[in-house]
């Protein structure tokens, strides 16, 4: 049986969902193709050009070594700093090319949950 082929826009979406971060399996199936597809795209090196392209563009905090500090702080007992965290979660965002949704599909919107304080212990 032949194979269908796959439309340009849905093949360069799929790359770009991989090189978001997205597994070929989960990008397969947010771009409506079967994972069998999503496979086969990957052997093609255009869609793995793609995918290293979008991969090094959206890095996490673009590569600047200031937000990954804040993404990863620590207090001095070595807990996550959740406040530090979400300065650089925020900081990434106003870095990423037209704003936080820049990227998303339409109606997807980020939301970043806030812990609750913990406890004081003494």
């Amino acid at each position: 049986m032949a194979q269908k082929p796959v439309e340009k826009e849905v093949a360069h979406r799929f790359a770009e969902l991989v090189g978001h971060g997205l597994t070929q399996h989960e990008a397969a199936g947010a771009v409506g193709i079967g994972t069998r597809t999503g496979e086969r795209l990957m052997t093609k090196p255009e869609i793995r050009q793609i995918v290293a392209e979008t991969s090094a563009r959206s890095g996490m905090g673009g590569g600047d070594p200031e937000i990954l500090a804040l993404l990863g702080a620590t207090d001095e007992e070595g807990n996550p700093d959740w406040e530090r965290r979400v300065q650089g979660a925020e900081r990434y965002l106003a870095s990423v090319e037209g704003g936080p949704s820049s990227g998303l599909l339409p109606g997807v919107v980020l939301l970043f949950p806030v812990l609750p304080e913990a406890p004081e212990t003494a």
